[in-house]
């Protein structure tokens, strides 16, 4: 009897092209994406200028009043400042534009006379669709 396990005729190498083709693959859907990600992160906190407001990863809000070697000064409340280090930053906050309530149209007049267009039914144990205003009379 002969066992052929030493004699499969596969070679080592014909495995090296997918070893590579994986390498490559994570590192570009994997390894680079990471690494841009950490120098936007990067970028963002060492641009942090007084003004600027800002989430911690703790999730305090806050905004810089002071940044110096890597430490910021942020107030969190009227007259209540806290010192972090830039590198607990995980975002900072955009400005955004509030606009004043008379200068929306929300067209309620539109909504009111739809409302009162807006007859709610209830069946009863008939099958009979009544106003809902007429069975809560009944009931009473």
């Amino acid at each position: 009897m002969h066992i052929l396990a030493a004699d499969s005729g596969s070679n080592p190498l014909g495995m090296l092209p997918i070893f590579l083709l994986m390498g490559v693959a994570f590192y570009f859907f994997l390894i680079r994406p990471q690494k841009k990600r950490q120098q936007e992160q990067q970028k963002m906190q060492t641009g942090l200028a007084p003004g600027t407001r800002i989430v911690t990863a703790g999730g305090i809000y806050g905004t810089v009043v002071e940044a110096e070697d890597g430490d910021l000064l942020v107030e969190v409340a009227e007259g209540i400042e806290i010192r972090i280090l830039a590198q607990a930053v995980a975002r900072v906050i955009e400005d955004v534009e509030y606009v004043e309530e008379e200068e929306i149209e929300t067209g309620e007049d539109e909504v009111k006379d739809s409302a009162e267009r807006v007859e709610l039914t209830k069946s009863d144990a008939d099958g009979e669709k009544k106003p809902e205003s007429l069975q809560a009379g009944d009931k009473a």
